[in-house]
């Protein structure tokens, strides 16, 4: 029975080298030195094993010297990397991306208060400071949301799953 391999997976990667080689599944496992029945375990994608890294790199080479075009694990692994990455980096990069509007914002806002605490400010000036405030809070909200869904969607940041690292861990208070 012939198994379903999503595009772009390692799995689909192996069927595309295999398809392309002239000694089909016993000159893939002679390119890794490895048994044809272990080289073709790693395309079942209901199996744990995978194509090691050294594996990929010789199938993707022995694929081009078959005339194939492009590199299919390099190809897999660009776009499973990407999809990570986004997955991964979404948060922050949104985040950036409301940075400057957070700080825009919260800056016309202590303008405002600075025009309200005045001597003589009217009642215009201290509408026009809430306005402002408002708008400041509401960005600093956006940030507050954006963080928590960053942490996994908890309400407390301090009890909240850790996210992905990238960097040393914040010293314990």
């Amino acid at each position: 029975m012939t198994k379903h391999r999503p595009p772009l997976t390692f799995e689909a990667a192996l069927a595309r080298v295999v398809g392309q080689l002239p000694g089909d599944w016993a000159e893939a496992a002679q390119v890794c030195g490895r048994a044809a029945s272990t080289v073709r375990n790693w395309g079942n994608p209901d199996l744990p094993e995978g194509v090691p890294v050294e594996c990929a790199l010789a199938l993707d080479l022995a694929f081009q010297g078959a005339g194939g075009l492009g590199a299919p694990f390099y190809e897999a692994y660009t776009v499973q990397l990407e999809l990570a990455a986004t997955d991964r980096f979404a948060g922050p990069a949104a985040l950036l991306q409301l940075l400057p509007e957070v700080l825009r914002e919260n800056s016309e806002a202590e303008i405002a208060l600075v025009a309200a605490a005045r001597n003589g400010a009217g009642r215009h000036d201290l509408k026009a400071t809430l306005r402002e405030i408002d708008e400041a809070m509401a960005r600093f909200r956006q940030a507050h949301q954006l963080i928590q869904s960053c942490l996994g969607g908890a309400g407390d940041p301090a009890t909240a799953p850790e996210p992905h690292a990238t960097g040393p861990p914040p010293p314990d208070p």
